[in-house]
């Protein structure tokens, strides 16, 4: 079953390059990590479409199907407004394995595949590591892979553990 999935989420990220064929499509892949002061259960949620409304300012998915957002395999939602509304498709959410693999669709911009991994680290302690796959088509291909880079990549890295610390010590961050 898994394998259809991967196979169909491929399948609409190849028609979506494919409508952009007459552009330049360029494709960045990075993959980062950080540790948190919680247990894989406790850090695991908080990747969820759910789960990031507590530490992400602005998101704000909207389901597509099932009629609510749920954590589960073959979830549908949007996220975004006008041209930087995207479709996502959880792919994989492996509860036991703190796994989740996400397959994002902008159809004005890119196509990016996200895999999230929490390994436990001791009793208090966990690593979240995160792996983007990004195609970038259209007038912003440049400037989007741009915001890929490694540099950048590791400070979304670092500004992502911020928030998400101080989400579990109950602070606003500005």
């Amino acid at each position: 079953m898994i394998a259809f999935k991967i196979i169909l989420a491929s399948w609409l990220v190849t028609f979506a390059n494919a409508a952009f064929a007459q552009e330049i499509a360029q494709q960045v892949s990075r993959t980062g990590s950080f540790n948190l002061p919680c247990v894989a259960d406790t850090a695991f949620p908080l990747f969820s479409p759910e789960g990031e409304r507590d530490w992400v300012k602005g998101w704000d998915p909207t389901p597509v199907f099932p009629n609510r957002i749920e954590f589960a395999r073959d979830t549908v939602f949007r996220e975004g407004k006008a041209d930087e509304e995207a479709v996502w498709i959880i792919a994989d959410a492996d509860q036991q394995t703190h796994r989740a693999e996400y397959v994002r669709l902008a159809p004005h911009s890119h196509t990016a595949r996200v895999v999230v991994k929490i390994e436990a680290l001791g009793s208090e302690h966990s690593r979240v590591v995160v792996s983007y796959t990004v195609t970038a088509f259209g007038e912003h291909a440049a400037s989007l892979v741009a915001a890929f880079s490694a540099e950048a990549y590791a400070a979304k890295m670092r500004d992502w553990q911020q928030q998400i610390v101080a989400h579990l010590d109950g602070r606003k961050l500005p």
